[in-house]
């Protein structure tokens, strides 16, 4: 594992590799959404089961290519809680791969308020994410522990100092105009 500063970013291959960094929520590992190796890196060094999604951050709200049929009032929500702790769940386009979302036809698409994060994301594009901990633990939010538990499996850790909130986001599936909040997380949505 290469320990960078976000600054370094641009000096990296990220292909086949993984890299975790802070979001505005909790530290996460990610990749780049079609980088099959990669991918498959995540599942392994969280030993999770390969029917659980992965979420997949933007850099902006400019995700129209990636989803189909953004409903008003799942347009309202990005208006309103991008960049922020909201994960929207769509239908997908044929953009994202089928392993990141285990052959679901819905993603769940968030953009993190988190400086870090988004110079991560505007370097590499779209990533799929999620927390770094063992699948079914609680996060790990402390470089150390990261370091301890999974510094054989992240190839790149961002080191920057960075306020995490600790809470997972808000999760609503929007695939509907009737939105039903899966996961309660900082933000309310009633």
């Amino acid at each position: 594992m290469e320990k960078i500063l976000v600054k370094d970013i641009n000096k990296i291959d990220l292909k086949g590799r993984v890299i975790a960094f802070p979001t505005d929520t909790v530290y996460g590992v990610g990749c780049i959404i079609d980088d099959e190796i990669a991918i498959n890196k995540i599942y392994e060094l969280k030993h999770r089961d390969y029917s659980k999604p992965l979420a997949v951050l933007a850099p902006n709200n400019n995700i129209d290519k990636y989803v189909k049929d953004i409903s008003k009032e799942a347009h309202s929500l990005m208006e309103k809680y991008w960049p922020g702790a909201l994960t929207i769940i769509f239908n997908k386009s044929s953009l994202i791969p089928p392993l990141v979302t285990s052959n679901m036809e819905s993603v769940g698409l968030r953009v993190p308020n988190s400086e870090i994060a988004l110079k991560v994301l505007n370097q590499f594009g779209l990533m799929c994410t999620t927390s770094i901990n063992l699948s079914g633990e609680d996060s790990i939010n402390n470089i150390k522990e990261i370091e301890e538990k999974f510094g054989d499996f992240i190839d790149y850790l961002v080191i920057d100092e960075a306020s995490l909130s600790k809470v997972a986001s808000t999760v609503v599936d929007a695939r509907s105009s009737n939105l039903k909040v899966l996961r309660q997380g900082s933000i309310v949505i009633n």
